[in-house]
């Protein structure tokens, strides 16, 4: 009975789609398309090159579909791409980490504006502190990357792109609420002049949760500031503040009624860049603070709160030559010739495991050749050298091709190795009579493969990917118990991952867009023969986009979902559908200003998996709300 009415469910939104598509009057030749054949990414090679021509698979989130999902943190926007899983602990303010192709969270790095974002002292991030509203772009670099960026990106690269001003002068407002008390406020205000790009943004965002302490209360602030130089030369000044409290309720079993955590995040970015037709030059210094403070009065023995200081500093330098040549030899072959440096430095003050420090350098260099007989091949092969005081040296050798079959078909391989340092939890955690860290251990690596065909048509409304891969990781840092019977982390881990992803997406005409995607993987440990993660998953999207009689009114509705099957130690399977929808009005036609009205459901099938044992998600909720620019 239960499933008729989940089927009944999604026969009506399909309808309600299809009835909003073929009312009279909505379509207005609306020729705006979100997929072309010259998409930029600069994930894959640290410098700006088309989608079509990369040696790994890549994939671009748009500014127009992070603002359909209506989302509220990254864990939101990233859950349905194909090849990667999110570990949700349920609550609103629960840890949400990711995974690429098997991999754990602390194998994928994630940056902000090509800056890390990993704590040290986890080795991960709680995606959940990353809110939906700063974000313009997100590139996702499937696989091993540590040639180029080096630690913790064995399983993968999440960079997100903060937005930055637009046009003339004009401020936002907007304000939505939900189910379970969830409140959101937000104001921005942008602008962009010859000389001058600014962006400035806040917002608060609340809710009682649908727990026993699980409620939130966030606020984000993000400046943005990029001064023209000349022509080709840029310096821009970026802020942002995050304060995250929360409740912990715990597992359904072993409920925490008492826990609490409280974020504290400061990141201050300083870039230069450089543009000119021949050459590309990027300098970057960061620095950023996080502070942690939990507490659980209600645990068996406490002793007081506990109180984690990270900070990391640093400054990277990358230039790429597109005219490079070795020597003069007279060839017409073509070199895209990329090196660069990076030096930081972590802190970690905790009330656990005391002060520690580790200092990283490294140095890159990448070349990209094309035959001067072969205009359909690139050959891309790269190496970087990193040195860290604790764990020593690590050399992270890539290579890789390109070759384009057709003007709009390309086949891509690449084999590459990669690693993850240890955290400094997993070094110096305080010995007691059941636990230790171990400062012996060395980190994890992996041989990655991987090999691909990529399309994308003419007209760039239709594009598909094929990939196939295979990585084998040794060295895994696991937490066991030893013969004295004390749980600490030792590299006796061994793992293989085969996969195969399988992802579509098209234009359906003007105003109908819809996405199609299968990921299929295999991963082992070695050691017990035991499955780490869901074998299938299956994401799938459609959306209507179009603007509206003479005021050019914005109206989307857009429905996305995913099915995870055959996950690990027998949990069940699960299915997730979002509904999104948004029309604009003009309130003054003189001005054409206009106010916006949203409205989502989330989980419109209620059901509530445990992503993490003990720990269900939240049930179907509704947001609307109500935003307005001046």
């Amino acid at each position: 009975m239960e499933n008729k009415k989940h089927f009944l469910l999604i026969m009506g939104i399909i309808a309600l789609i299809q009835i909003i598509i073929v009312i009279p009057g909505l379509a207005s030749g609306n020729e705006n398309q979100i997929f072309s054949l010259d998409e930029i990414v600069v994930i894959a090679s640290k410098y700006p090159e088309r989608v079509l021509d990369s040696i790994v698979s890549v994939e671009v989130i748009t500014e127009e579909e992070i603002e359909a999902a209506q989302a509220e943190n990254l864990a939101d926007i990233l859950s349905a791409v194909s090849g990667l899983e999110i570990s949700d602990y349920g609550n609103a303010g629960g840890i949400k980490a990711i995974s690429i192709r098997g991999s754990s969270p602390e194998q994928v790095l994630v940056m902000l504006d090509g800056r890390p974002m990993n704590n040290p002292q986890t080795g991960k991030i709680d995606l959940g502190l990353i809110p939906a509203n700063i974000i313009e772009k997100i590139e996702i670099y499937r696989g091993p990357a540590s040639a180029i960026y080096g630690a913790n990106a064995l399983g993968g690269v999440v960079n997100i792109i903060t937005k930055k001003g637009k046009g003339d002068s004009k401020g936002a407002v907007n304000v939505n609420v939900g189910t379970y008390g969830a409140q959101d406020y937000e104001a921005s205000y942008q602008g962009a002049n010859d000389n001058l790009n600014y962006y400035f943004s806040g917002n608060y965002f609340t809710t009682d949760g649908d727990r026993e302490n699980s409620q939130l209360d966030e606020i984000n602030f993000l400046g943005k500031i990029i001064n023209k130089l000349d022509q080709q030369t840029d310096i821009g000044l970026a802020l942002r503040y995050h304060n995250y409290n929360r409740g912990l309720p715990g597992s359904i079993d072993y409920p925490s009624p008492e826990a609490i955590q409280k974020d504290q995040d400061f990141n201050l970015d300083l870039t230069w860049q450089k543009r000119e037709e021949d050459k590309n030059i990027n300098a970057n210094g960061f620095y950023s603070f996080h502070r942690v403070f939990f507490d659980n009065p209600g645990m068996w023995g406490h002793t007081g709160a506990s109180i984690h200081k990270t900070n990391s500093m640093g400054f990277s330098f990358d230039y790429t030559d597109y005219n490079f040549t070795f020597g003069d030899n007279g060839s017409d072959s073509q070199h895209i010739f990329t090196w660069g440096a990076e030096i930081k430095n972590d802190q970690v003050d905790s009330t656990d495991i005391g002060e520690h420090n580790s200092l990283n350098g490294a140095i890159f260099v990448q070349d990209v050749w094309q035959p001067s007989d072969m205009d359909d091949l690139k050959v891309t092969a790269g190496i970087r050298y990193d040195y860290n005081q604790i764990f020593g040296n690590q050399l992270s050798p890539r290579i890789g091709f390109s070759y384009r079959l057709q003007d709009e078909l390309n086949f891509h391989a690449s084999v590459g190795r990669a690693y993850r340092a240890p955290n400094f939890d997993d070094l110096y955690w305080p010995a007691d009579s059941y636990v230790a860290g171990n400062p012996d251990l060395v980190p994890e690596v992996a041989w990655a493969y991987e090999a691909g065909l990529r399309y994308i048509n003419e007209e760039g409304d239709f594009t598909g990917e094929l990939n196939i891969f295979r990585k084998n990781a040794e060295n895994l840092i696991n937490w066991a118990a030893g013969d004295d019977e004390i749980w600490k982390p030792l590299n006796i881990g061994s793992a293989r991952v085969d996969g195969i992803e399988v992802i579509f997406k098209k234009e359906l005409g003007d105003h109908l867009r819809a996405n199609l995607g299968y990921s299929y993987l295999n991963a082992v440990d070695l050691d017990t023969d035991n499955q780490l993660k869901p074998h299938h998953k299956y994401n799938f999207g459609v959306g209507y986009y179009d603007k509206i009689g003479d005021n050019q009114e914005e109206l989307y509705v857009q429905l996305d979902g995913y099915a995870i099957t055959e996950r690990p130690n027998d949990l069940p399977n699960y299915c997730l559908i979002d509904l999104n929808m948004g029309k604009e009005l003009t309130l003054i036609k003189k001005d054409g200003q206009k106010v916006k009205l949203d409205f989502s459901v989330k989980n419109i099938l209620d059901q509530q998996p445990e992503m993490v044992s003990g720990f269900p998600i939240t049930g179907r909720t509704y947001t609307a709300g109500i935003s307005f620019e001046f």
